[in-house]
């Protein structure tokens, strides 16, 4: 990309470049925090955090100023400073992520310009460098796995008619904080027969005696996710609702064999697509997807690269070895006149490999009955 300086307010990627975590990056306060880094140096630069919290950015200096556009001035004038910024010096801002905020990143651009530095979109550099894993991030990705299963038989083990979605929450995110789990990076909990969407807040909302329903967590180790998903139904299932589900669950076989390090994207969506087909439960999917996982902070545990089933356009993207994505099963079948729809959602967590791919959780993809 011919990138010379990188300046990023993710906080997701100073939490991958250098271990920096905290919760609040002021999101709606002149966002300021971010990091420098320069193709010809080794040492990166932390500016703008706070200092009682740890960094293996070791080269921290203070911002000041009241107004973006005085905040902006002393980056610039910093990075001048080092001679890192220089009159034509490529410099690459995220302009697809939610921090700096736009009037921040608007003051940036400016003062970067102003500088003589030309100004281009390097939001696609961290992504690249974050989505193959190292061994050691696949063992965190493990025990992280580990800590959802546990989280998901917390869940099982929870549920009755009545229950509501705030308490299954709190009965898995207990559980895997007493194994030393960590805070997700999205709360959501409950993905009911009704209304129909997955992203729904614990809430006061009951789960009903034969509503089918999905329950999504992430377990949290070192700030790793690993995404789990199962459905459960309390009561005696509907024999579509457990054909549909058995279709679902025979789809990761489908993936594991298919999805080779090096195997085209939209090789294993044709693959996926015509298992569904065969099995007739695609007329019911709401977009079977998978997205990149990693380490994460809130408000997203979401990574940069994303594949849908239903796409079948060959982009000429490949999987490659030690790529860890979620992948969702996702389906439903809607009927006015029933009490509920019939709700079939599974995610789990896949590592690529040379051979194929491989599921983390050790609970099997089964339709969940209860109470």
């Amino acid at each position: 990309m011919g990138i010379d300086l990188l300046w990023t307010g993710w906080p997701d990627a100073m939490l991958y470049l250098h271990g920096y975590e905290i919760t609040w990056h002021r999101p709606s306060r002149q966002p300021r925090t971010g990091t420098a880094i320069h193709v010809d140096h080794d040492r990166q630069i932390l500016l703008g955090a706070e200092d009682a919290v740890f960094s293996a950015a070791t080269d921290r200096r203070p911002l000041s100023g009241s107004s973006e556009r005085e905040f902006a001035e002393t980056i610039a004038a910093i990075l001048k400073g080092e001679r890192w910024l220089t009159p034509g010096t490529v410099v690459g801002l995220e302009l697809r992520r939610y921090l700096p905020t736009p009037m921040m990143a608007r003051a940036l651009e400016t003062a970067l310009a102003s500088a003589g530095a030309k100004v281009v979109d390097g939001t696609d550099v961290i992504g690249r460098v974050r989505a193959i894993k190292s061994e050691a991030e696949i063992e965190t990705f493990e025990h992280a796995a580990r800590i959802a299963d546990i989280g998901m038989r917390a869940v099982a083990e929870a549920i009755v008619p009545g229950t509501t979605s705030a308490e299954l929450f709190a009965a898995a995110y207990s559980a895997m904080a007493k194994v030393g789990g960590e805070v997700a990076a999205i709360p959501q909990a409950v993905q009911p027969g009704r209304p129909r969407t997955t992203h729904l807040l614990p809430s006061r909302r009951q789960i009903q005696a034969g509503e089918s329903f999905a329950f999504d967590l992430a377990g949290v180790y070192k700030r790793y996710h690993a995404n789990l998903d199962r459905t459960f139904i309390c009561g005696e299932p509907d024999r579509e609702l457990a054909r549909i589900h058995k279709a679902a669950m025979g789809a990761l076989n489908v993936l594991c064999e298919t999805a080779k390090a090096g195997a085209r994207v939209s090789t294993v969506n044709r693959a996926l697509r015509e298992y569904y087909k065969e099995m007739d439960v695609w007329k019911h999917h709401i977009e079977p997807l998978g997205y990149e996982l990693g380490a994460a902070l809130p408000p997203d545990w979401c990574g940069d690269f994303w594949f849908y089933v239903s796409n079948d356009h060959d982009d000429g993207r490949v999987f490659e070895a030690n790529m860890v994505t979620n992948y969702e099963n996702r389906f439903r079948r809607d009927d006015p006149a029933a009490p509920f729809d019939l709700v079939v959602h599974t995610r789990d967590t896949v590592v690529y490999g040379p051979t194929g791919a491989r599921i983390l959780s050790a609970i099997p993809c089964d339709l969940i009955v209860v109470g």
